[in-house]
């Protein structure tokens, strides 16, 4: 399936190097709309684990980079072309549509909608007992390093969590450098 990096093949990559893979990789990787349900399905029908991280990339520039971490990747797809506005608190409809039109890469739904199917998009799976805190803190921690500025920087991300050279998750901070490992356990960036 070319929508789908295989975990051996990102998980022991530099942050400095990730972006530049990512790039080669995705070129053969489908745009969000060509994807059949059964390619989104993938993830129940082959053994891939349901939870993980997503690319979306328009030409050469990197769009976003989001996880799922509850939800599998079928359910979260199809958020992201959601076109009704958000409702405050929810978690099921994406904003991604709403920030471009907020930011004035798309004039209305409908447009930003026609947007995100045109993107490609590359699914990143986890694996993992993918029911404890754990894992859900690791597809959080790979998230934090993959939007960072030294690795992905995507555009439509907050620039506030790509600037940040250190973060926070759940009271335990981490730091973000060229040389950490992507996939490594989320003690290898926590600061002492």
């Amino acid at each position: 399936m070319n929508h789908i990096w295989k975990h051996e093949e990102w998980k022991d990559l530099r942050l400095a190097e990730a972006r530049q893979l990512l790039m080669q990789k995705i070129r053969e990787a489908p745009r969000l709309g060509d994807l059949t349900v059964r390619q989104l399905c993938v993830l129940a029908t082959e053994g891939y684990p349901p939870v993980g991280l997503y690319i979306f990339v328009d030409g050469e520039e990197i769009i976003y980079a989001g996880k799922t971490h509850g939800r599998s990747l079928h359910e979260r797809m199809v958020s992201h072309v959601e076109h009704r506005d958000p409702i405050p608190g929810s978690p099921h409809l994406a904003r991604l549509v709403q920030s471009m039109i907020k930011n004035g890469h798309a004039k209305n739904g409908k447009d930003a909608s026609e947007k995100v199917l045109n993107l490609r998009m590359l699914w990143m799976p986890v694996p993992g007992d993918i029911e404890t805190r754990g894992h859900k803190n690791l597809i959080a921690v790979i998230e934090r390093r993959l939007l960072w500025t030294g690795c992905l920087n995507p555009r439509m991300n907050s620039p506030r969590v790509r600037n940040a050279d250190t973060f926070s998750l759940r009271g335990e901070m981490h730091q973000l450098t060229p040389d950490v490992i992507l996939g490594s356990p989320v003690a290898e960036t926590l600061l002492a």
